[in-house]
């Protein structure tokens, strides 16, 4: 079976945190991420705010206060240790 994704993912181990719509925050490390998206694994155990298709944001940094690199996506994939999410705009904000 040929891999049907549309941008080539690069791996990585940067530390990232997730946040959900009601402002919960979660520590992460992103394991790959591409144009479209990213998979992120979990640090802070399940997420029970969180399920595929809900919206969070992703940020690139340890601190959420002070986070230049966010991205909005969509949950596309959920298991008990990562996630795979689908960026909802082209660029970083």
């Amino acid at each position: 079976m040929a891999n049907q994704r549309q941008f080539i993912r690069n791996k990585s181990d940067s530390e990232c945190i997730v946040t959900d719509e009601a402002g919960n925050s979660y520590g992460a490390v992103l394991q790959d991420i591409s144009l479209g998206g990213a998979l992120i694994q979990i640090r802070d155990g399940v997420l029970a705010s969180l399920d595929v298709g809900d919206i969070c944001r992703m940020m690139l940094c340890t601190n959420v206060d002070s986070c230049p690199i966010k991205q909005t996506c969509r949950i596309v994939r959920f298991d008990s240790v990562s996630m795979g999410v689908q960026f909802l705009t082209d660029t970083l904000q």
